[in-house]
């Protein structure tokens, strides 16, 4: 499905810090929708896709919301005065106060289809941290399992194979919970003591929509 009909859309997708879980919009836009993308900011934008951005979103916006979701609970955004439409939220809490008929459901849950086959599990474990949690790879507890680190400036579809290629996560990221689920892995939610500010709304958000509660520090699987 093209979005617009024409052949490059301009789409908003946080970029103020590398991070490959962001730079997945684009890809995920090509693959399912069948279009090209340029990032332009939000007022300039038709598409929103992925991550905690609706606070974002300027009123009167006249683009497309394709599996975003809010950051913080009960923060003011103006989804309720789009002009465009709304296709899908991350998860139900995001949706509590928006009206209308879409799907839930974060996009990267379908990012395993960016690759053209599914990795072999060759590695025991992938430690994936936020991209500003600069403690986890430090954590000794992780070195006996030789892991895989995975840094949040690498190449998203890098990370993707690399993730699919380990039997378990560790994460402190909500892109690596979602890309261990759309993998089947089952993974272990950490947190960085830099992400307390932003608190548990996404993670919550994210893990309602998939039916797991959210308990950090536990081994989950939700495929």
């Amino acid at each position: 499905m093209n979005l617009t009909g024409d052949p490059l859309v301009c789409a908003y997708w946080w970029r103020e810090e590398a991070n490959w879980g962001d730079e997945l919009a684009p890809l995920l836009l090509k693959r399912f929708a069948d279009v090209d993308s340029v990032w332009r900011p939000p007022h300039d934008a038709r598409v929103a896709s992925v991550g905690s951005i609706l606070e974002h979103i300027p009123p009167l916006w006249p683009g497309v919301i394709l599996g975003s979701g809010q950051l913080y609970e009960g923060s003011h955004h103006n989804i309720h005065a789009l002009a465009g439409k709304v296709l899908a939220l991350r998860g139900p809490l995001t949706a509590q106060s928006v009206a209308g008929d879409y799907a839930i459901g974060d996009p990267g849950l379908l990012a395993d289809e960016l690759l053209d086959e599914v990795p072999c599990r060759t590695h025991d474990l992938a430690v994936v941290p936020h991209w500003s949690d600069h403690r986890l790879v430090l954590d000794p507890r992780y070195n006996d399992f030789d892991p895989l680190f995975i840094d949040a400036a690498e190449d998203p579809l890098s990370v993707i194979r690399r993730i699919g290629s380990c039997r378990k996560v560790v994460t402190s990221s909500l892109h690596g919970m979602i890309i261990a689920d759309a993998f089947g892995i089952p993974r272990r939610f950490v947190w960085s003591p830099t992400m307390h500010r932003e608190g548990d709304f996404k993670f919550r958000d994210y893990s309602e929509s998939v039916g797991t509660p959210f308990e950090p520090g536990k081994l989950v699987q939700t495929l």
